[in-house]
């Protein structure tokens, strides 16, 4: 496999765990950063691309996304999260039946052509309670729900609740972003050696 080919499939590996993990510290601490979300709301917005490179733009954007990669894939095995590992494997399961599902119609298509007609006039909250209530009419109906973890205190927040499904949502544009450059399960286990490489060598360009 080619740089670009690694670059492209690992962009969308680093959005997928800044999702996840964005959605960890909502529920179970409150914590959230406009920065890490600017990213996920642009993929989810960007329809018109398949390209990761573009959508994403450059991997300074999902830095934390990275690092949190790094610790799940590389670091030492009491840095990974089970939680995280759940919450993927039933994305990339939601993924599948939503592909056997109508949920992605005409109409879900409007509501994102609507939503990139007003974005420059909302803030990045009002974009979120807008993703958070198209989420909630589209994949939310798909069963078996996902079901997140978490303090009560902080999952009863509306905003937090429309925040974790803004990230989840980002979370399936990421698995799908993910299978378009050939991605898999199998591939990165195979090639393993060189995708932790080029993790390395990315993460190491963000800190200079």
């Amino acid at each position: 496999m080619s740089i670009s080919t690694i670059d492209r499939q690992l962009y969308t590996l680093a959005a997928l765990y800044q999702s996840c993990n964005a959605i960890s510290r909502i529920a179970w601490e409150g914590k959230y950063d406009n920065e890490e979300f600017s990213p996920l709301i642009k993929s989810i917005l960007d329809v018109n691309s398949d390209d990761p490179l573009s959508i994403y733009e450059e991997p300074t954007l999902l830095k934390s996304g990275f690092e949190f990669l790094k610790k799940q894939v590389i670091d030492d095995i009491f840095t990974r999260s089970s939680e995280t590992r759940r919450y993927i494997s039933s994305i990339k399961n939601l993924v599948k039946r939503i592909d056997t599902s109508n949920i992605i119609d005409d109409q879900f298509r409007k509501n994102i052509d609507r939503l990139n007609e007003i974005k420059r006039e909302k803030t990045i909250d009002d974009l979120v309670l807008e993703i958070g209530q198209l989420y909630i009419d589209t994949f939310s109906k798909v069963e078996p729900r996902i079901v997140i973890s978490g303090d009560n205190q902080y999952l009863k927040v509306d905003l937090n609740a429309a925040r974790i499904r803004t990230a989840l949502m980002a979370a399936i544009r990421s698995v799908y972003l993910w299978k378009s450059c050939n991605g898999s399960d199998f591939k990165f286990f195979l090639f393993k050696k060189r995708y932790i490489k080029r993790i390395k060598e990315i993460i190491v360009t963000m800190q200079n």
